[in-house]
Formats: structure tokens, C-alpha cells, sequence
């Protein structure tokens, strides 16, 4: 099976991560796996490298825009030179621009889109209903990453019949091996007392995510916690500010963007993400996995991914998220009861699942084409 997989880039989006992690997985099955970008430039090295090394040729577009029609046209040129039987698209503009170029292909491989989010800026303009309607009729299939993901995306594009809901999987056994960075080593880096107490949110500075309660949160805990936020974003500066503001700051540390977060996850007491929604959180399977707790907003693509409510606070209750945090440091075996369902329960979520239902979906959707052309043959 010849497999294109479509997106703008491989930045560092969590859409992006997932992507460089399931096509070395399908790759690993067998799969002839292309990968055609519209501008590779702002994509992180490490994956870039990750997936050459697995064998995965990589197609740059160069596109000076992702916004610019003039991809359809290249999209297109490509598509002609090369064949493939599924192109497997992610993310917008490339769910439009990817749709439209197949229209203009004689030998069309089958077209299939992930939607990642429950909710969109273009869902909040009514006038691109209509647009949106005709594009995603244009997939064969369409995979939503969670029943919530599912339901949005059918009200909005009527398009049910063909949505299909396969769960975002997370890498286990990379998280599994990764080794736990010196406790002592690790607070030294960071300037602090090596007693200190280490909550971590590993997430980009961008809406919908919210780092402002957990420096909110600092405020009403001892100055023995310290923050760690890894990412960055156009909301970097604010929470900077925030910090500031709180008198918290000597207690938030900024580590910009990491490659290594699964050993930043193993290496704290407790893993955060503060969000105001999610379509499925892969920082939260991942701190599932880590092996030590883990708290995250009760919103949709995180309150139903996590074992039970030990597990969640309100959304921007600083006061909750302050309580919970000060409840796991004072009850040893709250960890550990924890940390043992967490483990347990994130294996549903493996990554090598989804790759198999990806690949059952690609395998049902050639055989039905098969099928259609056996049919009119024999008309």
C-alpha cells in the first residue's frame, strides 16, 4: 500500500508530534509512507531527522503561505507525477487545498482527513458552512479523534456516514524508556533548592491552552513549588507578565521548546495541563504514562481520557488545582493509587492500536473501490 500523508508542516503542535510518531509506526508495518508538506522551513529538526531515519521520504512544497491557492496547483503536479492509493490529510488549510487538487487528477487515490479539534475560528463564521460542506464531501473518509471531535464535526458538516472515530494513540514504549533525568541535577539547572517541589505543563502559549491558572495556582503554594512550562507562543509574553504580576516569577521557569519532554515528565512530582479545551490531549496520555500523577482541566478532549475525577479541577479554578496539588504531596499512597491507574489505563491509548485501526480503514476503503470498479467492468 502506497501512503501520502498531507499537513502544512511539522512545527510544534501536537497534531505535529503525533504525526512524526504514528507514520514511523506505520512504516514499521510495511507501509510504503510519503510525506508532503507545504513548507517544511519552520518544522522541527529533531522530526524532520526522526522520520528520514525511518525511511520516510519527505516532499517540501515550499509554499511562501499555507494560505495561498497556488498549492492546489502544485498538490496537483505532484499528484500526477506521483501515485499513490490513499493520501491521508491533516490539518487546515491542507484539508482544502489537498480536496480540490484531487478534483483535477485522472488516477485518484482514495482521500482521507483527522479531524483533531472539537472546535475551529472558521466554525464560528457561518457564511464558511457551505464551504466546508462541499470539502469534506470530497473525503472518503473522515477520522475524528474522539466521539465529542465526531459529533461537532457531523452537526457542522452532515458528513456522519463517513466519519469514523479512532483515538489518538501516544508512543508507550518511548515514554516507557526514557530514563528519568538526576532530581539533584536537574534543580541545579534550574538554580533552585534541590528539595524543591516540580509541577510541570508541557504545552504551546496559545489559546485554548491556559498557563495563567497554574501561576495563579503558585500564588496559594508554599515558595518550596516550582512551575516549569515548556513550549512556546504568542501568549508567551503575557504569562511571562502574569508571573510577574503574582510575585511568582523566581518560581516559574520558561524552558522554550523541548524534544525531550517524556524525560521532563518522569523527572517531576506531578504533570499539569491547564486548558479551556482539547480535542484529544496527547500531553495527557503522555503524563498518564510518565509515572507520576497527573491533573488536568475537566474539559472535553481531557475529562474523558483520564482514568476518574482524582484526576481533573475545574477550568481556571487556581484554588481547586492549588488544593489538589497540596492533597498529592501530603498522601503518599493518593500517588500511588494515582500513578498505578494512570499506568494501567493509558495502555488502551497505545499507539500501535491506532496504527492498526488506521491501516483496517485504508484496507476497507481500497476494497470497497476495488469492488466498485469489479462492478462497472462488469456493466
Amino acid at each position: 500500500m502506497r501512503l501520502l500523508v498531507v499537513t502544512n508542516d511539522l512545527s510544534q503542535g501536537g497534531a505535529e508530534k503525533l504525526l512524526v510518531s504514528s507514520l514511523t509506526i506505520l512504516k514499521q508495518k510495511q507501509l510504503h509512507v510519503e510525506l508532503l508538506l507545504l513548507n517544511a522551513k519552520d518544522s522541527v529538526p529533531d522530526y524532520l531527522v526522526t522520520l528520514r531515519n525511518a525511511g520516510i521520504v519527505i516532499h517540501d512544497l515550499r509554499m511562501a503561505s499555507f494560505y495561498s491557492p497556488i498549492s492546489i496547483r502544485r498538490i496537483q503536479s505532484f499528484l500526477k507525477l506521483n501515485r499513490f492509493d490513499i493520501v491521508h490529510v491533516h490539518l487546515f488549510p491542507s484539508l482544502y487545498w489537498a480536496a480540490i487538487a484531487r478534483l483535477f487528477v485522472n488516477v485518484k487515490p482514495l482521500l482521507v482527513y483527522t479531524e483533531h479539534s472539537t472546535q475551529n475560528k472558521r466554525r464560528s463564521k457561518i457564511y464558511f458552512r457551505p464551504v466546508e460542506r462541499l470539502v469534506y464531501k470530497l473525503y472518503s473518509a473522515i477520522i475524528a479523534i474522539t466521539e465529542n471531535v465526531k459529533q461537532n464535526l457531523d452537526d457542522w458538516t452532515g458528513q456522519g456516514k463517513k466519519i469514523t472515530t479512532i483515538q489518538n494513540g501516544v508512543a508507550l514504549e518511548s515514554i516507557r524508556s526514557a530514563n528519568a533525568t538526576d532530581r539533584a541535577l536537574l534543580c541545579s539547572e534550574l538554580g533552585i533548592p534541590s528539595d524543591s517541589k516540580l509541577l510541570l505543563m508541557a504545552a504551546s502559549f496559545r489559546y485554548p491552552k491556559d498557563q495563567g491558572t497554574i501561576i495563579k495556582a503558585c500564588q496559594l503554594l508554599g515558595n518550596k513549588y516550582h512551575i516549569l512550562l515548556a513550549g512556546e507562543g504568542d501568549l508567551l509574553e503575557s504569562v511571562r507578565a502574569l508571573a510577574v504580576s503574582c510575585n511568582v516569577s523566581e518560581q516559574v521557569h520558561f524552558l522554550g521548546f523541548r524534544t525531550d519532554i517524556a524525560i521532563l515528565m518522569k523527572s517531576v512530582d506531578i504533570n499539569i495541563l491547564s486548558s479551556s479545551y482539547e480535542g484529544m490531549s496527547g500531553v495527557t496520555l503522555e503524563s498518564l504514562a510518565a509515572g507520576v500523577p497527573f491533573l488536568g482541566s475537566d474539559v472535553p478532549g481531557i475529562h474523558d481520557i483520564v482514568p476518574n475525577e482524582l484526576f481533573l479541577f475545574n477550568p481556571g479554578s487556581e484554588k481547586e488545582l492549588s488544593e489538589k496539588i497540596l492533597m498529592i504531596f501530603e498522601d503518599a499512597e493518593l500517588q500511588k493509587k494515582m500513578v498505578s491507574q494512570a499506568t494501567s489505563y493509558v495502555k488502551n491509548f497505545d499507539m500501535e492500536l491506532m496504527a492498526d485501526k488506521y491501516i483496517a480503514l485504508y484496507n476497507t476503503l481500497l476494497a470497497k473501490k476495488h469492488k466498485r470498479i469489479i462492478d462497472n467492468q462488469s456493466v
